[in-house]
């Protein structure tokens, strides 16, 4: 099976991400990792520049919403979210990486409404605009942050206290010199391992069999982390809008699930990713036919 050509009149959505460092601050360091310090992600920029050029040029955004946040600019907001994030809260903890216009979180939210959600995402239009869809649905378990998830959890998110960590359809950037803005890295799964609870997940979707196969690569290569590629590839989730699309146009779709193992230290290891530079070929041969597949 070769892999699906890219039309950019298919695409749904584009999911852009970047850096967007919180201020450092003391007292704001939440409790410190049992494997060790949490990892930082080196800044990337995104379109328009990075997050520090915005905070060093721009204001302060004046965000509509009921549940929204500014963190990297405001500190109250940043506060806030420490406290609704905190481990002695009541209920599992969630993050959605990319939420867009928030179908994804008012179907989780309202089949579980003991969780929070602690969702991510760049765009201004989309906090507000998801903020809006939630409020209708009547999801008032979610709190919505206007920044980059990999510079804002390690400030505003304990270490082993998140349930679930869900990237749905983030942006595969195509070109091989922009693979360094992918979502799913190394560092940004070791983050996530010392992010979350034993037996927590870091879930994946996506629609480019390419990228899947490279996220693969990438999160076997820390350890603490136990990857499978699922056969149900819904995973007994409701549907994102990209998601939701696919599936009417009959479009594949593939999902990996990365399972924090208990009692493994997080480790980044020296491993070179099989898929890094894999033809068409080789990718198609690394999907599972059936069954739920542990990989390497």
């Amino acid at each position: 099976m070769a892999l699906r050509p890219f039309h950019p009149e298919t695409r749904i959505d584009r999911d852009r991400r970047g850096a967007d460092a919180l201020p450092a601050s003391a007292d704001s360091a939440p409790g410190a990792s049992p494997g060790g310090a949490l990892p930082t992600v080196a800044p990337t920029r995104i379109v328009g520049g990075s997050m520090a050029h915005r905070r060093a040029h721009g204001q302060i955004t004046d965000l509509r919403g009921v549940h929204v946040y500014d963190p990297a600019f405001r500190p109250q907001d940043a506060e806030a979210l420490r406290r609704f994030a905190a481990p002695d809260q009541r209920g599992p903890l969630v993050v959605e990486i990319g939420f867009q216009l928030g179908r994804f979180a008012r179907g989780y939210c309202t089949l579980h409404p003991e969780a929070r959600y602690l969702g991510f995402e760049i765009r201004r239009k989309f906090v507000e605009q998801a903020d809006a869809f939630l409020e209708r649905g009547g999801c008032t378990n979610r709190r919505l942050a206007l920044c980059d998830a990999r510079e804002a959890l390690p400030e505003l998110v304990s270490a082993g206290s998140v349930h679930a960590i869900y990237a749905l359809f983030p942006d595969p950037w195509w070109k091989s010199r922009h693979r360094k803005r992918r979502l799913i890295d190394r560092e940004f799964a070791a983050l996530a391992a010392h992010l979350l609870v034993p037996g927590g997940e870091l879930l994946v979707k996506t629609d480019v069999l390419g990228y899947a196969a490279w996220a693969a690569g990438e999160l076997a290569a820390v350890r603490g982390l136990e990857v499978h590629w699922l056969s149900d590839r819904t995973a007994g989730l409701p549907p994102s809008r990209r998601e939701r699309g696919c599936i009417e146009r009959g479009l594949p779709t593939w999902a990996l699930r990365a399972r924090r193992l208990d009692g493994v230290a997080v480790e980044i290891l020296p491993e070179t990713n099989p898929f890094d530079t894999a033809d068409d070929a080789a990718l198609a041969a690394s999907e599972p036919l059936a069954g739920d597949v542990r990989w390497r």
